[in-house]
């Protein structure tokens, strides 16, 4: 008997549902976690969104920085700590001569580079020699390059390593202080180079989602001899589906006046996110270039690589400089916007925070892009914004707030690795025993 074809439809609806549900199940529940932490907390629209603005901007850069060495098959790249480490040397000897505002940025960035190039170079070497051991290694090194930072500047600071800026400096001469303020220096070196408001921001990112939606779906009518039927209309309605939410968007933003009352009073940092589009634009190109091929080729499978002539060696060390030099540029451009340097700790979390962002955007420990990253800051900061508010508003405590959002950071991290082992498990090929050898036969 033939099922009727609504039947069939609701079949294959369903089990798209649960297929996205699967996929994204890390994603939702923080989705969940966001807007019930929002709901109970009682913050005003304004001060929510304009905290989870400001963390976003402040630390995307360093989460897209993990991209590379998971595609490279190198995983969750911990040891971007060490790149962290890189960008607060910068920072430091840059303050330290009183360069400040976007010049002072500048030469951060000019300072950090080659430091992180060279960090990048040791640190791919050390974990070409623990090939499927990378994470705990990369962890380890950044344990190891934490103790040879403080040493560096707890004791070489002052005698050895020139410090123009004695205010910098212990009073017994030896040593920097544990915090080094940015005011008047760095502090909002490029987060106020050019700022909007929130509104502007998501009236053009909103103009130009729907004039690139229509140029797609009108290319995609123009192209139905090249593609089959079922891609090709699934295609269009996607790209109808994005200009209509889009038109929303843009109508609320612009006609509704509670709206756009609350988007006037959060502002953004446009000069930041210049920098984030530039690093998304570079992940896109690279991964369309020779070294870009590379990149997944080792990572799907070294052997085919190694047959196909690639020095894999080589390739993973490349990825490892690339995400290290991103890392310490992130960091330069994470603690600018805070305005402090706390010198012996502010790198310390990197690695956890932006591993467990770029998780919950839906990344694997070999499967991450732009999306995975961009929509993980998103929500993992807003959850991260929100749950103090939502601590005390709850437990009249908004410490616990914070365990609970320190939990979650090191939970999402072990949901990960469990479900990569098991998946991994999955695809494993099952050896044959020999009796049902014998049977088979």
């Amino acid at each position: 008997m033939k099922l009727p074809k609504w039947h069939n439809m609701l079949s294959l609806l369903r089990k798209n549902m649960l297929s996205f549900f699967q996929r994204n199940i890390v994603t939702l529940i923080f989705l969940f976690l966001s807007v019930a932490g929002y709901c109970v907390s009682g913050a005003t629209p304004s001060f929510y969104l304009q905290e989870i603005v400001s963390r976003f901007t402040r630390n995307a850069f360093l989460v897209l920085s993990l991209i590379i060495p998971i595609v490279a098959g190198i995983g969750l790249n911990f040891a971007i700590v060490i790149g962290a480490m890189a960008g607060q040397m910068g920072m430091i000897h840059t303050v330290s001569l009183n360069i400040g505002g976007f010049y002072g940025f500048l030469m951060s960035l000019f300072i950090s580079t080659p430091l992180a190039v060279l960090f990048g170079l040791l640190t791919g070497k050390v974990l070409n020699k623990t090939k499927g051991n990378e994470m705990i290694t990369s962890m380890i090194l950044g344990y190891l390059a934490n103790g040879i930072y403080q040493f560096v500047y707890l004791v070489l600071a002052g005698p050895i390593i020139p410090i123009p800026n004695q205010e910098m400096i212990l009073l017994g001469g030896v040593g920097l202080l544990a915090t080094c303020s940015l005011s008047g220096t760095l502090k909002y070196s490029l987060s106020n180079l050019w700022k909007a408001t929130l509104k502007e921001v998501l009236v053009v990112i909103a103009f130009c989602i729907i004039i690139h939606s229509i140029y797609q779906y009108i290319k995609d009518m123009l192209n139905l001899r090249k593609a089959s039927g079922r891609t090709n209309k699934f295609v269009r309605t996607r790209n109808l589906i994005v200009i209509i939410i889009a038109s929303f968007i843009l109508y609320y933003t612009i006609f509704n006046q509670k709206v756009s009352f609350i988007l006037n009073f959060v502002d953004v940092s446009i000069s930041t996110l210049i920098m984030i589009s530039l690093l998304c634009l570079f992940n896109k190109f690279i991964f369309k270039t020779k070294i870009g091929q590379d990149f997944r080729a080792v990572g799907q499978n070294q052997q085919v690589a190694i047959a196909a002539g690639i020095n894999v060696d080589q390739t993973r060390i490349v990825a490892i400089i690339l995400s290290t030099v991103f890392s310490a540029w992130g960091q330069i451009i994470h603690l600018q916007d805070i305005g402090t340097i706390n010198i012996y700790s502010s790198h310390e979390q990197v690695g956890l925070l932006s591993v467990a962002a770029i998780l919950v955007g839906g990344a694997s420990v070999i499967k991450a892009n732009n999306k995975h990253a961009l929509v993980g800051v998103l929500l993992f900061h807003a959850m991260f914004a929100i749950s103090p508010l939502a601590g005390a508003a709850l437990f009249d405590e908004a410490q616990v707030g914070e365990f609970f959002r320190v939990f979650i950071a090191y939970g999402i991290i072990v949901v990960a690795l469990a479900l990569n082992a098991i998946n991994r498990r999955k695809n494993k090929p099952r050896i044959e025993t020999r009796s049902e050898t014998n049977m088979r036969r």
